[in-house]
């Protein structure tokens, strides 16, 4: 398990060698961008060359010139602004003082490190065919930089490769192999060896998952692994699926394409040449429906080991065998070398949706231990000879409708978590929280670009006004379902944990609220540790936060001003330490956040002696969510009724109970006059919206605002006073 240094370099030795481009474009500088396997395993301090800054994906940078002695007087340096109005999710990177960065569906922007300066920005043509349905509201999660080119993939599934220096198109290539299913892109190519590696969104839907590699100097396809299997009858691509296909019911709903994208967390050892990818969830999440007879349903919620010469699976570990409860193992995947038991480890860390932290031998797959880091209640245990969960029967809502913990949202999600080798600790963005989850009141019928979960939820804790699926009216009150289980309400913490102990060392509980589906309004954010012993976290209030890395302490708070969810990072220009994020998230949608500057996007960087963050002007609201409803309520009781379950069947899942897009019941005029042309015409198709034209007719469309219009009246004579 020991390799010497000098083996690493002959191994790294051997690795082989849109819209017009516009904002300042330069003529090619063949030093910009020249990222080498070389240069990454002997990365300087002052450089951010991967996602997670290097390639172990640690998310911590090793300079120390801000510490907590001078933490204070970190301040403002320069912002860019990014004209879009969604989740800004990526990290920069830094190379050669320049600072690439994605926005939302593959625009790419290339900056002066030092000042935010322009040198070149690139938006992708992106086809309109892709947004009949949409993962995601556009997300992307940042860009890779090797020799010389910058990769980003745009939401329509085009993987691109941009001179570094002028954000020319070197290459482009299509990576949906299906138009006709709802894929899309959000995540990060990642390089491994001489592949770029790119996965897909759109489980939800009716995607089958896959990754695909490709040459990173020509854009050649170099192979294709799926993360599912197919319908057998039809054969399989590669011989993985055959015994994955052992482990489905003969009579899954292949038709459905079953799930099981990847699309966030990868990492590479150059040294074991081993790629590792993070799968997610099963579609539909109901697995009596995904697989009645059973089944672990790999390779759902799994860790793969690939070699990336080959494309051949080396190992996988599964850390939600027949997924329930869209417990992806998407999240962030950190390499670090460890001493446990007296020897040093090459390990991978995660902490999926599920709740535990996982620590596996990146060399073999096995199991090192897993233990959970909030209150789960689905599982008892991870066995340690299995490395299988035990499951409690509290999570099976098959019969009738459960209080489960965590909820769909996760433990932890997305957000990038840190590991410092200073203090051998963890820094996980985490959430506790239950949610109820149920079958819905009508059958389960596979409908194309839409989504197919095949079961409803309920969040715990309803709020003052918003939508709820009618099936879950039907369900025992939440006293009946709890039980003798702990309190649901969302709480949320910056956790320390120690990976090696699988213990909890520190934690700082952050602001809470819940939104109109009964969910926190405060999402969570990424992480950054840095040498100098401190945490960086930023949160949705606009506030970027510094804490003592050893202790928890709060030694420093910033007002941003643009809510935050990605992950800072760190890099030096000319002996200076900035620190930088992206900021911006879901502005204008009450069901997320009601930031008070709005959430334009933008890049904000920070150096000691900067001043304060300058505000965008305060936002005007159209809506006072305390006024009546914008509608009289007019639908005949039989209209409503009709609505309700059309709302039930293609609305609830993004509307009402996963909060993932606006509260309805708070439109203004001007949406309630559109709502039509939003809903069969696809008028907000680049916006998130997918069009319903094939799915509802004109009578159904008046059901449904008739229903929305109903429950918002509702709602808002509920809030009069007695």
């Amino acid at each position: 398990m020991k390799v010497a240094f000098a083996v690493v370099l002959a191994v790294l030795a051997a690795w082989a060698g849109g819209s017009p481009v516009h904002a300042a474009a330069r003529e090619r500088n063949p030093r910009i961008g020249d990222v080498t396997p070389q240069r990454l395993v002997e990365q300087k301090a002052a450089e951010w060359l991967t996602p997670g800054r290097d390639w172990r994906q640690s998310y911590h940078s090793p300079l120390s010139a801000i510490s907590k002695a001078n933490v204070r007087r970190l301040g403002f340096a320069w912002s860019h602004d990014i004209a879009f109005n969604a989740s800004f999710q990526a990290t920069p990177i830094v190379v050669d003082g320049v600072m690439f960065t994605s926005a939302n569906r593959g625009a790419v922007h290339a900056l002066e490190a030092r000042s935010g300066a322009v040198r070149w920005s690139f938006e992708p043509e992106l086809d309109p065919a892709i947004f009949r349905s949409q993962c995601c509201g556009g997300v992307n999660r940042g860009v890779a930089v090797w020799r010389g080119k910058v990769y980003v993939a745009a939401v329509d599934g085009q993987l691109y490769a941009l001179d570094a220096g002028t954000g020319a198109i070197v290459w482009r290539v299509r990576t949906i192999e299906d138009l006709s299913r709802s894929y899309t892109s959000t995540g990060a190519p990642y390089i491994a060896g001489n592949r770029v590696v790119i996965g897909n969104s759109g489980a939800e839907y009716d995607a089958r998952g896959y990754i695909t590699a490709y040459d990173a100097e020509t854009g050649r396809l170099a192979w294709r692994f799926f993360t599912v299997p197919g319908d057998p009858k039809k054969g399989f691509e590669h011989p993985e699926l055959e015994k994955a296909a052992s482990t489905w019911d003969p009579h899954s709903l292949w038709e459905v394409g079953l799930g099981g994208t990847a699309w966030d967390g990868m990492a590479y050892d150059p040294a074991l040449n081993l790629l590792y990818v993070g799968t997610g969830n099963g579609t539909p999440w109901n697995r009596k429906l995904r697989s009645p007879a059973g089944g672990d349903n790999l390779f759902l919620s799994s860790i793969l080991a690939i070699n990336p010469d080959t494309g051949r699976l080396v190992w996988h570990y599964q850390t939600t065998p027949g997924d329930n409860w869209d417990y992806t193992a998407t999240q962030k995947l950190i390499l670090a070398d460890l001493e446990i038991g007296g020897a040093l480890r090459k390990v991978l860390m995660q902490a999926p949706k599920n709740g535990f932290f996982y620590v596996i031998d990146r060399a073999t797959g096995e199991l090192i231990s897993a233990r959970p880091h909030v209150y789960v209640n689905w599982a008892s245990h991870v066995d340690p000879k299995t490395g299988r969960p035990v499951e409690t029967g509290k999570g099976d809502y098959s019969q009738a409708p459960k209080l489960v913990f965590p909820t769909t949202q996760g433990a932890h999600n997305w957000n990038p978590m840190s590991y410092s080798p200073r203090t051998g600790l963890v820094y996980i963005p985490a959430q506790e929280a239950g949610e109820v989850f149920g079958l819905p009141s009508v059958p389960f019928e596979y409908r194309k670009d839409q989504w197919n979960i095949g079961m409803v939820q309920r969040r715990p804790i309803p709020g003052p006004l918003g939508l709820s699926s009618p099936a879950t009216r039907e369900w025992p009150s939440l006293e009946v379902l709890r039980g003798a289980e702990p309190d649901p309400a969302p709480r949320r913490w910056l956790r320390a944990w120690d990976p090696v102990r699988q213990r909890l060392v520190w934690q700082v509980e952050m602001p809470g609220g819940v939104d109109n589906s009964g969910f926190s309004a405060r999402k969570l954010a990424g992480v950054l540790s840095t040498a100098g012993d401190l945490v960086f976290q930023g949160d949705v209030d606009g506030h970027l936060r510094v804490f003592d890395a050893r202790t928890g302490q709060t030694l420093h708070d910033i007002d941003v001003g643009t809510s935050i969810t990605a992950a800072p990072m760190s890099y030096a220009i000319g002996g200076e330490q900035y620190i930088a994020l992206m900021a911006g998230a879901n502005a204008g949608d009450p069901s997320f956040v009601d930031y008070k500057y709005g959430n334009m996007g933008r890049v904000v960087a920070f150096k000691l002696g900067g001043g304060s963050v300058p505000k965008r002007p305060v936002l005007a609201r159209s809506h006072d969510v305390d006024a009546p409803p914008a509608l009289p309520d007019a639908g005949t009781g039989a209209q409503i009724e009709e609505g309700g379950r059309l709302f039930e069947s293609h609305c609830a899942a993004c509307h009402a109970y996963e909060a993932r897009a606006p509260d309805l019941t708070r439109m203004s005029v001007e949406t309630h006059r559109e709502f039509f042309r939003i809903v069969r015409e696809g008028t907000r198709v680049l916006r998130g919206m997918p069009t319903f034209g094939d799915a509802l007719s004109e009578r159904q469309a008046e059901a449904v605002h008739a229903y929305i219009v109903h429950v918002a009246w509702q709602n808002h004579r509920n809030k009069q006073p007695r």
